[in-house]
């Protein structure tokens, strides 16, 4: 394999005498140099914020479901980013409505729990009065987690097929359909 010298315009006399010369040691340094400077510039512009002053220039920001907060709740992931912490949400909201003295005191309650998995399996049992304020509040917190376009969605299958609502310890409690029979 034969290798090609092109002509080069270097410094000095070579050039004008019409030799045939490659880069010179002069010229590697320089494009060296350049390559060094341009690698550091583009370095410094990735790396560092225009004023100095702001940490979450360039940074993604987070989703809903990454932030989600609610007061009593341990910050917890399942599977999906703050899964446990919905939960908890929603099971403190349905235990503050399921007090009650007899089985007739409790109902299901439907919730759309979207991107939860939430009320599925079992459903939320809680006392007749508070069903529509439940309701409510359950889809309020459903909302604010899952948003409109979750990034993480949580479903499961369920071992039984029906849930009744039963009053335990003065507490409304879904229990399987075949349960004491």
């Amino acid at each position: 394999m034969a290798i090609q010298r092109t002509r080069q315009p270097s410094i000095g006399n070579a050039a004008s005498s019409g030799e045939d010369v490659g880069p010179g040691p002069t010229t590697q340094m320089g494009m060296r140099m350049r390559k060094l400077a341009l690698l550091l510039f583009v370095g410094l512009w990735l790396g560092c914020r225009a004023d100095g002053t702001d940490s979450t220039e360039g940074t993604l920001s987070l989703h809903p479901q990454e932030t989600y907060t609610y007061p009593g709740c341990a910050n917890e992931d399942y599977n999906c980013p703050r899964l446990k912490t919905v939960h908890c949400a929603l099971e403190s909201l349905r235990t503050e409505r399921d007090s009650c003295q007899q089985d007739s005191d409790c109902v299901a309650v439907t919730v759309n729990g979207r991107c939860t998995g939430y009320g599925e399996c079992p459903p939320a049992m809680v006392n007749t009065a508070s069903r529509a304020e439940f309701a409510t509040r359950a889809a309020e917190e459903v909302l604010r987690y899952c948003t409109e376009s979750p990034i993480c969605v949580s479903t499961g299958q369920c071992a039984y097929p029906s849930f009744v609502p039963r009053c335990k310890q003065g507490h409304c409690v879904a229990e399987p359909g075949d349960a004491g029979s």
